[in-house]
């Protein structure tokens, strides 16, 4: 029997990352093989473009300048000049104007270090947060860690989580819906439309919270893909207001909470930089959290988001977006050539979450409980697992495509995939 170390149950209760440690893993499988043997890796999230040169100079330049304030200690929320990018560019991108000093912060560890501060700002033991599957499989995983409880909704692709769905997943003990745009990894990008029903579902429920003293449910609105939107950008949830029976108008901004990063827009990874925008004191909850989990942000990594995030660099993010679409499209093409396949072509982002029921029962006969499993070793590609993203709901016959690679590798993926499949019917 294995002895007991201590370790936390929250900690025991989360399991391995579908993604992290996957580059280490392939590496070693291709090490030593030839070209055509060699896996194909679509699996990690991250886009095959390179990033602007500009951020580089620019990095460089401030650290050949301005050294005293790369190494020294850097405020809790960003650099100020940061913090006044990020409400530029937010205003220019969504039409709303957050105040730099109170209602923006800067977070270390990307996105996910905006969502976590975000969680340690609100969540309390027992508090459920409700979120939308298939979806980022992370959420889940970080309500757990503050001991509160997720409460996962199976949504469509097509519809993402509508209001009756919300209705139904509301309880007394709410305390955070999840909601963004680009969903990972369906690419469900809401309306203007289907984003007012909800918060009409949200504006009932808080304004009965909020006359009986209670706490209001609050939404993080997670928008790390929003330059990757492909039709008409829909309002962001905190610009909405909800018409009211008795002619009045409900902001949802005091109780929405922005989070985004520059990671998958300019292609800054590594930079690990996010940024929440919200109502102050969330704002200033947050920043009590961070003081004590992680200090501040990199330096060079906020110097490298504030060259990012200058007006001049949007045709940027214009650009890597339209690029990743065309490979998406591109690999949907590929694809489509097999019709048993069952491709829900995204609204948004360069993911593909496709079907392969169809082939399960060949495939199961040769031992591939999953099309992932199945994928890796018989067309020499590497994707992930439905399951991961919507956990006690069965996906394992739904595999997580990234299409963010160049063109050359997503061909020849699409045509290892079509001939495994080919093999199959065969």
């Amino acid at each position: 029997m294995q002895k007991n170390r201590g370790i936390s149950d929250a900690i025991l209760r989360i399991p391995e990352s579908a993604t992290h440690g996957t580059a280490a893993k392939l590496a070693a499988l291709n090490r030593g093989l030839a070209g055509d043997e060699r896996i194909i890796d679509l699996s990690i999230g991250a886009l095959d473009t390179p990033t602007d040169p500009r951020i580089d100079r620019g990095v460089v330049e401030f650290v050949q300048t301005r050294s005293d304030t790369i190494h020294a200690f850097a405020p809790i929320k960003g650099f100020p000049f940061l913090l006044e990018s990020v409400a530029a560019r937010v205003a220019r991108l969504h039409g709303i104007t957050y105040d730099p000093d109170s209602e923006v912060m800067v977070t270390p560890g990307g996105v996910k270090g905006s969502i976590s501060v975000a969680f340690h700002a609100l969540l309390n033991p027992g508090d459920e947060v409700v979120i939308p599957v298939p979806n980022w499989p992370h959420y889940a995983d970080m309500v757990r860690l503050h001991e509160a409880v997720p409460k996962t909704v199976r949504v469509t692709a097509d519809d993402g989580l509508t209001a009756p769905a919300l209705e139904g997943a509301l309880s007394e003990r709410t305390k955070i819906v999840v909601l963004g745009d680009c969903i990972n990894p369906t690419g469900k990008v809401y309306s203007t439309e289907e984003l007012s029903a909800l918060a009409g579902i949200i504006a009932r429920h808080n304004l009965r919270r909020e006359a009986g003293g209670e706490s209001p449910v609050h939404v993080l609105f997670d928008t790390p893909y929003e330059a990757h939107v492909r039709g008409p950008r829909a309002k962001t949830f905190a610009a909405i207001d909800v018409r009211l029976p008795d002619g009045g108008h409900c902001s949802m901004r005091p109780w929405t909470v922005a989070v985004t990063g520059p990671g998958k827009t300019y292609g800054m990874h590594g930079d690990r930089i996010g940024y929440l925008c919200g109502p102050p004191d969330i704002v200033e909850a947050s920043a009590r959290a961070q003081v004590n989990l992680t200090s501040f942000a990199s330096t060079y990594g906020q110097v490298a988001t504030h060259i990012a995030l200058r007006p001049e660099m949007d045709e940027v993010a214009t650009s890597r977006a339209r690029t990743a679409r065309a490979h998406l499209d591109a690999m949907v093409k590929e694809l489509a050539a097999v019709p048993s396949l069952r491709i829900n072509v995204p609204q948004g982002g360069y993911f593909l979450f496709v079907d392969f029921s169809a082939f399960a029962d060949a495939y199961g006969k040769r031992g591939h409980r999953t099309a992932d499993r199945f994928l890796l070793d018989e067309a020499k590609v590497a994707t992930i697992c439905g399951n991961h993203f919507a956990e006690s709901e069965p996906l394992d016959h739904f595999v997580r495509i990234n299409c963010g690679r160049t063109g050359a590798l997503l061909s020849e993926a699409g045509r290892r995939i079509r001939q495994a499949l080919s093999r199959l019917e065969s």
